[in-house]
């Protein structure tokens, strides 16, 4: 994987910007997101099927804690095999 193939921070939250079309504050917790629950459980879903196991379980461990700008923390790091993508 190359630089070129990560997106930036903002377009991996876009998908979160909700109806206003604003994205949330990177510093929110997960569980407290203005789209809901269900929605960012999809996206992560969505991000998370291509990433190792252990991402996810820290993931779901910090679902109260983790914000936005960890998350993508995390999964950048997780990028780090050859041929995996995040988005």
């Amino acid at each position: 994987m190359t630089a070129s193939d990560i997106p930036t921070f903002e377009e991996f939250i876009r998908p979160l910007a909700g109806d206003g079309g604003v994205p949330p504050d990177d510093s929110t917790p997960l569980s407290r997101l203005p789209v809901g629950d269900y929605a960012v459980l999809a996206w992560l879903d969505d991000v998370q099927s291509r990433l190792p196991a252990g991402v996810e379980a820290e993931i779901t461990a910090r679902w109260d804690t983790a914000s936005l700008r960890d998350v993508y923390a995390m999964l950048v790091a997780g990028t780090d095999d050859p041929g995996t993508q995040i988005l």
